[in-house]
């Protein structure tokens, strides 16, 4: 079960994702809080495997929610995954929140499906983006295939893989895909983790989009 806590100061919106959410038999919804410092509060006492954190809240915003979040992690033990929420799509905010290493941003209205989805690929370990900020970001993408140093080092199969890591498929989807096992799968994001330097796959997707793909 995914224990998730909901950080939303729009109590209709808050009470509209708990009652999509908990619609879900993998997902738990075990906490709720309307502003910055409640969240960060709950997640010390809840300890929860995901947080669905809105930007625009009072107190503190959802990315300085989210940096301290993170901070807990160290302090807890426990890696708190965290997906930001907003209503657009903005670079600063986007690219703050990688840097706070939160684990998606996701545009407010998406499908049910998309966002279970997004919740169960966090507590995975993956990397959700919204498609819209996920094309906007390629656009502002820095390197090409051609010209990335860092890419040259990677084999043809690990560049295909690292192609859908960047896409957000799961480990069992590109096996699917590539005809090939999970665990081939994961011996090559293994190697592609040593060989860039990136210390998880949210590092990958990053790296896969400045460098284009």
């Amino acid at each position: 079960m995914i224990r998730v806590v909901i950080a939303e100061d729009d109590k209709d919106v808050r009470l509209s994702l708990i009652n999509i959410l908990e619609t879900d038999p993998d997902i738990s919804v075990v906490g709720e809080a309307d502003d910055g410092l409640e969240a960060v509060k709950l997640a010390r006492a809840l300890l929860p495997d995901i947080m669905l954190m809105d930007i625009k809240m009072p107190g503190i915003d959802g990315l300085e929610a989210a940096k301290r979040v993170k901070a807990l992690n160290c302090d807890k033990g426990k890696e708190i995954k965290i997906l930001m929420l907003s209503t657009f799509y903005d670079d600063d905010f986007v690219l703050k929140s990688q840097e706070y290493g939160v684990d998606g941003y996701l545009l407010k209205g998406l499908a049910f499906s998309k966002l279970a989805n997004a919740i169960k690929n966090a507590a995975s370990g993956f990397v959700t983006l919204d498609r819209t900020i996920y094309e906007k970001q390629s656009k502002l993408a820095f390197g090409t295939i051609t010209n990335n140093p860092e890419l040259g080092t990677l084999t043809n199969n690990e560049v295909k893989i690292l192609r859908l890591v960047v896409s957000g498929k799961t480990n069992s989807e590109i096996a699917a895909e590539l005809f090939l096992s999970e665990g081939t799968v994961r011996n090559y994001v293994s190697s592609m983790l040593s060989k860039l330097g990136c210390k998880s796959s949210r590092d990958l997707v990053i790296f896969g989009i400045k460098a284009g793909l």
